[in-house]
């Protein structure tokens, strides 16, 4: 038995999450550890002692063998590469270090910010903030400046925002992709600033949209990511938004607009949304529903730009069923075209779905692309292999 038994980052997250179960106290004492003298892991802003951490994910990892004893490895430097190794953050003969700072503490939700802004309020002097991805020294935070509609000297594709979802094209060169992928294990929190176009907001800002996290990638070079917006910050609404004015009858005609064009644009591009109905004759693909006021254009493939808006790439979905769609906890089985539904839904009313028919459009070259559907099925919780 050794260290180099664990080998993903997840026996190690279970043992922090059994830590924060037990408390301290009680897990030390289960696992037979003393207390950390110098060596820290630091997971979401908290601090654990790195040895029993570790030696309590053996047992996790191999459950047959259970976990180490403290006589059985050393501390101290193995412990810490293993732990870096898996992605995770390590702190030596430190036991009271600074507090984890998250920028985001700092920063108000649909607020215009420029560069300089930032520079200013956080006291950058590193030239790469002007780049796509910055980390600002001495935080736990990565910023993400992304415009949908690229310039002529960058990549043709446009990202896209759907509702709580980010259709995102990393880096050509795929850096610091790992650093998306494993920002939650890293303890890091992804914060997105969003524009449509680079003159959208007055000295190029971009609005700030809040925490996002990682839910899944296709590709490489450049990567296509998909990223979810954090429940917490979705639904938070600034002060300044909920409370600044009261309720003002004279704006219910606006407020009745702005939904109006917020469900449009969930909904889907009109032509694609257009299309879709008339092939599937006005019904959820999956669910037989036929309330086209509850009906989305759902891509496939996530969407880059207008040759992403074909009826192949598509499907009339209800919005629920949209939403599970894109993230990943439905899928089609490319081969039988029938819904496949992640084990975790299984026990809900969504269950039933599992197994059923896809209804297809009646005219072969309306119908779903294979090719998309594999892809789809890929990036999913319902990887291959784990189906049933």
């Amino acid at each position: 038995m050794s260290l180099s038994d664990i080998t993903s980052p997840q026996p190690v997250l279970d043992a922090i999450a059994e830590f924060d179960r037990l408390g301290r106290n009680r897990f030390l004492k289960k696992y037979g550890f003393g207390r950390s003298r110098s060596y820290w892991l630091f997971h979401n802003g908290k601090q654990y002692d790195s040895k029993p951490i570790v030696g309590a994910a053996h047992g996790y990892a191999r459950p047959n063998l259970g976990p180490l004893r403290p006589t059985e490895f050393m501390g101290g430097i193995p412990v810490k590469r293993t732990l870096e190794h898996l992605g995770f953050r390590v702190a030596v003969n430190d036991p009271a270090p600074a507090p984890i700072v998250l920028t985001s503490d700092q920063l108000t939700l649909e607020k215009i910010y420029t560069r300089d802004d930032l520079r200013i309020l956080f006291s950058i002097t590193d030239a790469t903030l002007n780049t796509g991805i910055f980390s600002p020294k001495g935080t736990s935070s990565v910023w993400l400046f992304i415009t949908e509609e690229k310039t002529a000297d960058r990549t043709p594709y446009s990202d896209q925002l759907q509702g709580d979802l980010l259709y995102w094209q990393g880096q050509m060169s795929s850096r610091k992709d790992a650093l998306i992928i494993n920002h939650q294990t890293r303890g890091l929190e992804l914060l997105v600033f969003f524009r449509k176009k680079k003159s959208e907001y007055p000295g190029f800002g971009f609005r700030y949209l809040g925490p996002f996290v990682y839910s899944s990638h296709t590709g490489n070079k450049p990567t296509n990511f998909v990223l979810q917006r954090k429940r917490d910050s979705a639904c938070h609404v600034p002060p300044t938004a909920a409370d600044a004015d009261g309720f003002d009858p004279m704006s219910v005609e606006d407020a009745r607009e702005w939904i109006s064009s917020s469900i449009t644009q969930r909904r889907g591009q009109k032509r694609f949304r257009d299309d879709l109905i008339s092939s599937y004759n006005g019904q959820c693909a999956i669910t037989g529903c036929s309330v086209l006021d509850v009906l989305e254009a759902a891509h496939i493939y996530p969407y880059r730009g207008p040759d992403t808006n074909r009826v192949t790439n598509g499907l009339l979905l209800r919005s629920d069923i949209h939403t599970l769609f894109d993230c990943g906890l439905l899928a089609i089985d490319p081969d039988a075209m029938t819904v496949l539904v992640s084990p975790q839904l299984r026990e809900s009313e969504y269950g039933a779905l599992h197994g059923r028919s896809l209804c297809l459009p009646e005219s072969p070259a309306q119908q779903p692309s294979t090719e998309a559907l594999k892809m789809q099925l890929k990036t999913s919780v319902l990887k291959p292999g784990r189906l049933l």
